[in-house]
């Protein structure tokens, strides 16, 4: 088994309008909210909760939870050993519950939690493993061509505006740093840079077809001012914005 002797396990509701203070734990923490809706703060980034969505929580990493709406979760704490021999990666995020397999296995956890039958430590353990394993396998399926496709056309019709790159990994199954690794092997560029690229070749296009003024283009492609357009066009062009358009009417 991947798991073993769980260091804890509980079935919990959480008032609306409470907190669960920063702390850390020396193992793995799964947590799964049943219901309900919230915040928590993992390793000092935010994320938002909601009904059948989990978190896993890598050993010694601060975290926090603030309760929006009553909140019913099942807590599970584990080591957990990566190896080559299973490449199951458990990364620090919170993750949807695309599988209605991992929402079974979890109401069979609540059963055993509820009714403390003999064994049944060992049962939740077979149990979490085998919510690691379709985990992985429900990640991988969404990491696909067709999943990608989907972000790349979202950016593409959206890098004007400011893009909430942690709700996209959400989007691919996985944590943003996992997310952004993926993103750059399959785009060549970190999902950032490939967004102010989009805005480059936008803001150029506008140079070089309409009489805008650089401020209005600067704000059109999704830039906070002036300063920051041109500073971020010459770093990539070697030329600043005026600088480009004087070159291309010398042509």
């Amino acid at each position: 088994m991947f798991t073993k002797q769980l260091k804890f396990s509980f079935l919990f509701s959480h008032k609306f309008n409470t907190e669960i203070s920063l702390h850390q734990h020396d193992c793995y923490e799964l947590v799964y909210y049943l219901r309900g809706s919230g915040t928590t703060t993992i390793d000092n980034t935010a994320h938002t909760y909601s009904e059948n969505t989990f978190s896993i929580i890598q050993p010694r990493t601060y975290h926090n939870e603030l309760h929006h709406e009553a909140t019913e979760l099942i807590c599970l704490g584990f080591p957990f050993r990566e190896s080559e021999s299973h490449s199951i990666r458990l990364e620090n995020g919170i993750y949807p519950d695309r599988s209605c397999l991992l929402l079974q296995l979890v109401k069979k956890m609540k059963y055993e939690l509820l009714t403390q039958r003999i064994h049944h430590h060992l049962k939740l353990e077979l149990l979490l493993n085998e919510f690691l394993i379709e985990f992985e396998r429900t990640r991988s399926i969404h990491s696909s061509t067709e999943s990608f496709e989907y972000i790349e056309n979202f950016i593409n019709e959206n890098f004007q505006q400011q893009i909430n790159l942690p709700s996209l990994a959400n989007l691919s199954g996985y944590s943003y740093d996992h997310f952004r690794h993926l993103f750059k092997v399959k785009t060549g560029e970190p999902p950032m840079s490939y967004i102010i690229n989009k805005r480059i070749q936008h803001a150029k296009k506008m140079m070089l077809s309409t009489d805008m003024s650089m401020s209005t283009i600067s704000q059109d492609c999704g830039f906070s001012n002036s300063s920051q357009f041109s500073d971020t066009f010459r770093k990539i062009t070697g030329f600043t914005p005026s600088e480009f358009k004087r070159k291309h009417f010398i042509r």
